[in-house]
């Protein structure tokens, strides 16, 4: 075979990063905890007279108003034309049928309430507002939100879902402003369990998180075409998947942190296949290389190239034992 340039020939070679270059993994922002962050603005009706009636359900240490300061921003005001009055739940339990609304009162500075009370604690259906536009509206159970709850971010984003101790707990949607959203379970206002989540580019991911980040099996897709489907650990491809690029290259096998990395199998659109192990997204250790005119390349690899001791079938279908040093044959054995 000579320096046959076949075995040289850098079309060889993955020449790309299959990950690295295009991942979108990162975590979009988590949803932010019902703290002086986020809540809700409008009129809301308030007792006929709050100073002799409120004070006797609500702590006497809040300070009681005549009307609802409305703090709405250009971004709530937007969300809120936009969206439908909230919907509380026709099945919601007995008692908060029968609990008294009363407010607003001033929660503690620039944070104002209006809703159900029970023993001096917001119970039952609810709306808080915060000084920076952010409002919250949904159920409460002992001074915390909890149950079906909307908050609406003074930056626009909004979550509406299931909340347990002030945070996003159980089913909900976070949209984000710019268009992306996640909706799927929550843990303690962090993505966890199985969840679909997609970006204003289009990338979009299906799959389980665990405490915020993707984790377990998943499906990924970016907006060229290319898909991912298989494992991921913290926020990275890793474990067995298989990568499709959108001219047709494919890769199934092992990964390790966005690299191929382990036993894989690489094929090209034109015919072209290697089998073989890869190490930091190259082709490294034992491997097999079949073209489509019958050649064949059996020995090892080191950074993506032949390098070592291999075995080289030409078109006359026998193979000849040689040395390769980066990819160039050197000499051939016997």
């Amino acid at each position: 075979m000579g320096n046959c340039a076949t075995c040289d020939d850098p079309s060889i070679y993955e020449n790309a990063k299959p990950v690295k270059n295009k991942t979108n993994l990162e975590n979009q922002e988590n949803i932010q905890q019902l703290t002086p962050k986020s809540k809700l603005s409008q009129s809301l009706v308030k007792s006929e007279n709050p100073s002799l009636i409120v004070q006797q359900h609500i702590r006497q240490d809040l300070k009681v108003l005549d009307s609802m300061p409305d703090f709405t921003n250009q971004n709530t005001k937007a969300l809120l034309e936009r969206l439908q009055q909230f919907n509380y739940d026709q099945n919601e339990p007995f008692e908060f049928k029968q609990l008294p609304f009363y407010g607003p009162v001033e929660m503690e500075p620039n944070v104002f309430y209006y809703g159900q009370w029970k023993n001096g604690q917001r119970h039952g259906r609810g709306k808080q507002v915060w000084v920076d536009g952010s409002i919250y509206e949904g159920y409460w159970f002992q001074d915390k939100a909890c149950g079906n709850g909307r908050l609406i971010h003074a930056d626009g984003d909004l979550y509406e879902g299931k909340w347990l101790n002030d945070k996003a707990h159980g089913y909900g949607i976070y949209h984000h402003k710019d268009g992306a959203f996640y909706k799927g379970e929550w843990y303690e206002d962090q993505q966890h369990g199985y969840g679909l989540e997609k970006w204003a580019d289009g990338s979009m991911f299906e799959g389980t998180y665990n405490n915020g980040m993707k984790d377990g099996n998943g499906k990924f897709n970016w907006p060229d075409g290319s898909c991912y489907v298989g494992e991921f650990t913290n926020n990275n491809i890793h474990g067995k998947g298989h990568y499709s690029w959108a001219d047709g290259r494919v890769y199934e096998g092992d990964w390790k942190e966005n690299q191929m990395e382990g036993k894989g199998i690489f094929t090209w659109s034109d015919g072209r296949k290697y089998i073989g192990e890869y190490i930091d997204d190259k082709k490294h250790g034992y491997g097999e290389f079949y073209w489509p005119d019958g050649r064949v390349y059996k020995g090892q690899w080191q950074d993506g190239k032949q390098h070592g001791r291999g075995k080289y079938k030409g078109i006359n279908n026998v193979f000849r034992e040689g040395e390769w040093v980066e990819g160039k044959l050197q000499k051939w054995i016997q």
